[in-house]
C-alpha cells in the first residue's frame, strides 16, 4: 500500500519556475540604471555615473509605485484566483491600471514644472547636477513606460505566464544595452543618450506586453464596473492602497534615506565618497533584484494558497524562498568581500584617491545583505499573508525608523566609515524587531500558532502528494484506511475518482491532495501541475465542482 504523505514537489518546481523570471522583473527599474551605470562609468567616466546615481531617489519612488500598484494588485490577484473570483480578478486588475495612468500624468506635470529645483535638492555639486538634467529630462519623458511595463509585468506573471514576463525585462534591457553603446558612440549624445536608450527599451517592450491581452492563456480583462460605481471603487482603492502600501513605502522611505544618507556622503566625502555611494547602490541593485526575486516569488504562490487556506503549502513556499534567498545574499557578500577592487572596477576605472575609499565601503556594506534579505522576506510574507501591520512597521523600521538615527550616530562617531556601517546596522536592528512581533504574536495566540510562519495548524482529515502513475485503485484502498470519519469509503471512492481522471490527463504530473471537512459536507481539493485540464469533461456526481487553471496549475474544489 502506498504511503499518504505530503510533500513540497510541487511547490518547489513552481517557484523555481517562477524565481528568475521575477528577479528580472524586480530589475525592471532598476537594472537599467545599473547597466547604464556600468556602461556610463566605462564611457564617460567617474562624474557622469555619479550623476545616474543622484537621480536614485527619483528612481526609487518610481519602482515604489510599480511595488504599489504592480504587487499589491498581483497579490490581490491571486488571493482572488485562489477563491475563484474571475469578477475580483478583472475589476482590480483594472482599478490598478487607471491609476497608474493617472499617476503618470501627474508625475510629468510635476517634474517638468519644477525640474531644475528638483536637480538642485538632489545634489549641491555644480558639475554632478549639468550632467544630472541632461539625464533626468528624457528620464521624465519616459514615465509612463516606466511605470506601467513593470506594473503589468507583475501582473501577467501572477496570470500563468511567468516566462513571457520576464522576456519583456530581457527584450527592455538587451535594446536598452544596445541602444546605450550606438547613443553614446556613434551618435555621441553622451548622457542623455543612456537615458534615451531606457525609454527605447521600455516603449518596444510595453507593446509587446499588450500582446498578452490576445493570447489563449491570458485571463485578465478589463471591467469598469467598479469605477461606475463610487463605493465599489473606494473600496477597491483602498484594498489595493492597503496591500500594497508597506511594500511601497519601504521603498518610499528608502526614497528619504538615500537622499539623507548621499547628502551625508558629499559634505564628509565630497566627489570620490559619492563615486563610491555610486558602486555601492549598484551593488544594492544586483542583491535586491535576488531580494525582491525571491520575495515576490513567493507573494503570488502564498496568496493563491492562503485563499485556497494551505497553510502547509505556504509553509512549503516560505522555506523555499528562505534557502534560496540565503544561498544568493551569502554568495553576493563572499564576492564582494573577496574581491572589492574587481567588483568596483566593473563600473569603470577608478583613480587610487576613489578606490581608498571604494574598497572598504564596499567591505562594510556588503555585510548588511544578509540581514537585507531576512527582513525584506519577511516584509513581504507579512503583506501575502494578510498581516498588513506587521508589513508596515517592518518597511517602516527598515526605511527610515533605524537608517537615519544610525546614519547621524555613527557618522559624528565614525566619520564615513560610520555611514558605512549604518546599512547593516539598520537591517540586523529590523530583525531584532520582526523577531520581538513575532514572539509576542505567537504568546498572544494562546496555541494557535507555533512558528515563524503564525498560521494556525491545517485542520484536515488527510493531506499528500501523489504522482498521477499511480493506480486510483491504490489511491482508494489507502484514503479508505487512512480516514477514519464513519463515510471514509465515500470519500475514498470519489478521491479515486478524481484522481482516476485527473491522471489521465497527464501520467507524469504531480498531484496535492487535501480533504477536509466544511459545513457538515466534504471538501476535496486537489492541485496537479500537469497539462490543462478541461473540467467539463468530468462527470461529477457530487453537490459542487470547480476546475480553473491558477498559477499555471490545475485547481479543482469537489465537495460531496
Amino acid at each position: 500500500m502506498i504511503e499518504l504523505k505530503r510533500n513540497g514537489n510541487i511547490i518547489n518546481k513552481k517557484y523555481l519556475e517562477y524565481f528568475l523570471p521575477t528577479v528580472l522583473v524586480a530589475l525592471a527599474n532598476n537594472i537599467a540604471i545599473m547597466v547604464d551605470s556600468i556602461i556610463v562609468g566605462n564611457m564617460l567616466g567617474s562624474v557622469s555615473m555619479a550623476a545616474i546615481n543622484v537621480l536614485t531617489p527619483v528612481t526609487q519612488l518610481y519602482f515604489s509605485m510599480t511595488i504599489l500598484f504592480g504587487l499589491g494588485s498581483s497579490t490581490l490577484i491571486s488571493f482572488a484566483k485562489g477563491k475563484n473570483d474571475k469578477s475580483a480578478v478583472n475589476i482590480t486588475f483594472t482599478t490598478a491600471a487607471m491609476l497608474l495612468v493617472i499617476l503618470s500624468a501627474v508625475f510629468m506635470i510635476i517634474q517638468f514644472a519644477f525640474v531644475n529645483k528638483i536637480a538642485a535638492i538632489l545634489t549641491p555639486i555644480e558639475t554632478l547636477r549639468g550632467e544630472l538634467l541632461k539625464y533626468y529630462i528624457p528620464f521624465i519623458i519616459g514615465t509612463p513606460f516606466s511605470l506601467l511595463l513593470p506594473s503589468a509585468v507583475h501582473c501577467i506573471r501572477s496570470d500563468g505566464r511567468p516566462k513571457f514576463a520576464s522576456n519583456l525585462i530581457i527584450i527592455s534591457n538587451a535594446i536598452n544595452l544596445v541602444m546605450d553603446i550606438v547613443l553614446m558612440g556613434p551618435f555621441k549624445m553622451g548622457i542623455a543618450g543612456s537615458a534615451i536608450a531606457t525609454v527605447i527599451g521600455n516603449i518596444i517592450a510595453f507593446c509587446i506586453m499588450l500582446t498578452h491581452f490576445k493570447n489563449k492563456k491570458n485571463t485578465l480583462n478589463f471591467d469598469f464596473s467598479g469605477a461606475l460605481s463610487p463605493k465599489r471603487l473606494g473600496r477597491e482603492c483602498v484594498s489595493l492602497f492597503t496591500t500594497g502600501i508597506s511594500g511601497a513605502l519601504g521603498t518610499m522611505l528608502i526614497t528619504v534615506t538615500t537622499f539623507y544618507m548621499n547628502t551625508a556622503i558629499q559634505n564628509a566625502g565630497g566627489q570620490e565618497g559619492m563615486v563610491s555611494m555610486s558602486v555601492i547602490s549598484n551593488c544594492q541593485v544586483f542583491i535586491s533584484a535576488f531580494v525582491t526575486g525571491a520575495s515576490q516569488t513567493m507573494i503570488p504562490i502564498v496568496s493563491t494558497f492562503l485563499g485556497e487556506r494551505d497553510n502547509i503549502g505556504i509553509k512549503y513556499a516560505m522555506k523555499r524562498a528562505i534557502l534560496v534567498l540565503l544561498i544568493a545574499a551569502v554568495t553576493i557578500t563572499l564576492v564582494i568581500e573577496i574581491a572589492p577592487a574587481s567588483v568596483a572596477r566593473l563600473f569603470g576605472d577608478k583613480t587610487p584617491a576613489e578606490m581608498a575609499v571604494i574598497i572598504p565601503a564596499l567591505r562594510i556594506s556588503a555585510l548588511s545583505f544578509i540581514g537585507m534579505a531576512m527582513s525584506f522576506l519577511f516584509m513581504y510574507y507579512f503583506t501575502a499573508t494578510q498581516r498588513k501591520a506587521m508589513s508596515l512597521t517592518v518597511s517602516m523600521v527598515n526605511g527610515i525608523v533605524l537608517t537615519i538615527p544610525f546614519a547621524y550616530i555613527l557618522g559624528n562617531i565614525f566619520g564615513i566609515t560610520g555611514i558605512w556601517m549604518t546599512f547593516g546596522a539598520a537591517q540586523y536592528g529590523t530583525w531584532i524587531v520582526i523577531a520581538a512581533m513575532i514572539i509576542v504574536t505567537v504568546a498572544k495566540s494562546k496555541g494557535r500558532y507555533k512558528d515563524i510562519f503564525l498560521l494556525e495548524e491545517a485542520d484536515e482529515l488527510l493531506s499528500f502528494s501523489v504522482k498521477s502513475h499511480v493506480s486510483a485503485s491504490e489511491i482508494k484502498s489507502a484514503v479508505a484506511n487512512k480516514i477514519t470519519d464513519e463515510n471514509g469509503n465515500k470519500i475514498a471512492e470519489a478521491v479515486s475518482e478524481l484522481f482516476a481522471f485527473v491522471s489521465h490527463n497527464d501520467k507524469k504530473a504531480e498531484n496535492d491532495i487535501r480533504i477536509k471537512r466544511e459545513n457538515g459536507a466534504y471538501v476535496i481539493m486537489l492541485r496537479n501541475n500537469g497539462a490543462e485540464i478541461d473540467g467539463k469533461k468530468y462527470n461529477s456526481k457530487c453537490k459542487s465542482f470547480e476546475c480553473a487553471s491558477v498559477l499555471g496549475m490545475n485547481q479543482i474544489k469537489e465537495i460531496i
